[in-house]
Order: structure tokens, then sequence, then C-alpha cells
């Protein structure tokens, strides 16, 4: 009878160990750059459907999500704070898009002695301690940025051929610290040059400094150049400070085209043209081109203010980073993911494969 009960008795704690391994659960803390953006909203909805969507096919609530960013996308002290406190939540593994990718060193070098798997999106955390970030989910923002400049060439190429002056090309960051905007306005600068070049042209760079000094092309004097590219950065990045920037430029005679390397910075070029009605889709006009979505990128595409924008993936920027952060959770081998990007035009808004990337 001792012998039976005994038996009964080992069975039921491995029933219990089976069960408890079973039903075993992980927690997700993100840390993404803000939330001024309506990106960050459909960042955070692809986070938690596919947080929903696995928790139904385990059966159980197998994942929990804490997902935080700063009121401003220039507040490092905030996210530091946040960083802090996810880092203290005891997260099996943390998502984390930096700010300002030198604020975090000491931090990452804390997480990475304790264990914690990060894992990078949107513009990930470059220039990490090595071993600290196992995997980024994001654009290939160098790429999103050459496709701006490929998208704005086809419509401006022939004016600038016909122009006996030199023409002028804006594009409006709202940082030059941020690893996806300034890699964007680098890769957008870079593409002109390169085809610039390829008819032969030569091209002047001039404004702020970290991108005049960052781009690989060779670059010319401004009293030969056929094209002047003008990088301006506002002091903070803000809607309203970026509409300033874009408003001198939307301002000189010579300036054909303009880009804003994000949504806040297309929603100044935006702002600053209610004033002027400089900006179209005419051969008269100033070519602006933007990036990300929003109801007022959409809306000004679609009266054409905006001639066009490139659109990333926000929604499965979230799924993906989730998969990432779960995989890596349980010791899984996880790599790098780009997330891709497209350029739209109101020709194109309403496709298929353009509507699903897009977002108010």
């Amino acid at each position: 009878m001792k012998k039976a009960a005994a038996f009964l008795l080992s069975l039921m704690i491995v029933w219990t160990a089976a069960a408890a391994a079973a039903e075993k659960t992980y927690h997700l803390e993100i840390v993404s750059k803000g939330f001024q953006a309506t990106y960050w909203q459909a960042v955070l909805k692809g986070a938690r459907n596919e947080v929903s969507r696995l928790n139904a096919e385990a059966g159980y609530e197998m994942i929990t999500m804490n997902f935080v960013g700063p009121d401003s996308e220039a507040d490092i002290t905030q996210q530091v704070q946040q960083f802090t406190s996810a880092l203290n939540a005891n997260p099996d593994a943390i998502g984390f898009a930096a700010v300002d990718q030198n604020a975090f060193k000491d931090l990452l070098n804390s997480t990475m002695s304790r264990g914690v798997p990060i894992i990078g999106f949107d513009s990930g955390v470059p220039g990490a301690p090595e071993g600290a970030v196992y995997a980024n989910a994001s654009t290939d923002n160098y790429a999103a940025g050459a496709a701006a400049a490929e998208g704005m060439w086809e419509k401006i190429i022939a004016r600038i051929a016909s122009s006996d002056a030199p023409v002028r090309i804006g594009e409006v960051n709202q940082d030059a610290t941020g690893e996806s905007v300034t890699r964007r306005g680098i890769g957008f600068i870079d593409r002109i040059m390169e085809l610039a070049a390829e008819k032969g042209w030569k091209a002047a760079v001039t404004g702020n400094e970290y991108y005049v000094d960052s781009v690989t092309g060779e670059k010319a004097p401004e009293a030969d150049a056929k094209i002047i590219i003008e990088v301006r950065v506002p002091a903070q990045p803000t809607v309203e400070l970026c509409a300033n920037e874009a408003f001198v430029l939307l301002n000189k005679a010579d300036l054909i085209a303009v880009f804003g390397s994000n949504q806040v910075a297309a929603e100044g070029i935006v702002a600053a043209d209610d004033n002027l009605f400089v900006c179209g889709t005419g051969d008269a006009t100033v070519i602006a081109v933007g990036f990300d979505s929003g109801a007022t990128l959409k809306a000004a595409i679609r009266l054409g203010i905006l001639y066009g924008a490139v659109t990333q993936a926000p929604v499965d920027i979230g799924r993906v980073t989730i998969d990432l952060l779960f995989a890596s959770a349980k010791g899984e081998p996880v790599e790098d993911t780009d997330t891709g990007c497209a350029f739209y035009t109101r020709e194109n808004i309403d496709a298929e494969e353009i509507a699903q990337n897009l977002y108010d």
C-alpha cells in the first residue's frame, strides 16, 4: 500500500513538473524611441497582435509585454530611466530603439552581464558593446533613403537637365543623432550624388555639418555644382521646428525639390507649405518627398502637395520584434531581419502592397 502511494505521489510530481514546464511564461520589455509619431503606435499594434497570436496558439498567457517610450524622441534622460525600469523588471528579453546611440553603453553592459538578450528594432542600438544586441528588426535605412532619392529623381531629372543655372535640393532631418534618421538622410544624399555623377553633373553638399561630413560621394564646391544639396536640422525634433527649417528652404528661388526623412520632418514640410503653396507635382513646383505615413502625409499625397513618400512596414516591425524577442528568450539563435520599404505616390497609395503598410 505504501509503495502504491509513493508511486502515485511520484507520478503527481512528474505531472506537476510537466504542466509547469508546458505553461512556462515569458515577460518582454520594449523601449521605443517615443510615442509622438503615429509610426510608433503602428509598431505597438504589430507587437500586440503578435503577442495575442502566440498566446492564442499556446492556449494560455505565455507572453506578457510592456511597451514604453519617451514623450519626445529628444528626451534621452526619460528613455534612460525607462530602460533602467525595464531591466529592473527582470524580463526574459528587451526590445530597444535608442534615441541616442551613445547614451546607453553602461546600461547595455549591465544588461549583458545579467544575460538578458536585447533585440534592436527600428533604429536599433548602433555602437552597442559586442554581444549585447542579439539581432535587429528594421528597415535598411540607408537603402530607404536611396529609394526616396530614386523616386524623386524620376520627377526632377528633366528639370535639372534643362536648367542653365544650378538647382537646389533640400533635406530636412529631425536630428543628427538617431541612427534611422541619419542613415536615411545620408543614403538619400549619396544616391542623389550617384545619380548626378551618372549624368556627368557635379553636386555640392551644404548645411548641417554632420551630414556634410558623412556623405561618401565626392563633393564639389558650390560654384562648380550643377546640384546643391542643402541639409537642415532643427534644434529639437518637432513638427513646428522642422517646419521652420523647411520654410527657409521653400523660400529659396533655386529650390526644385525637398526631402523629409521621417514623419515629423515630412509633416514639417507640409506645414511650411501651408503658407507658401509652392509644393506640388507640376514642373514648376517644388517636388516634396516624405517618409513614413500618417493622416497628414497621406492627405498631402492625395492632394498633390507631397509628390510621394517612402513607407516602412511598422506593423511588421512590431511583429518581427516580438518573434525575435521570444526566440532569444528561449535561447534560440536569431539574426537581423530587414522589414523592407517602398516608394508610393498618389498613383499607387491604394495598392494592396502599399496600403497595408500605411497608418493614420
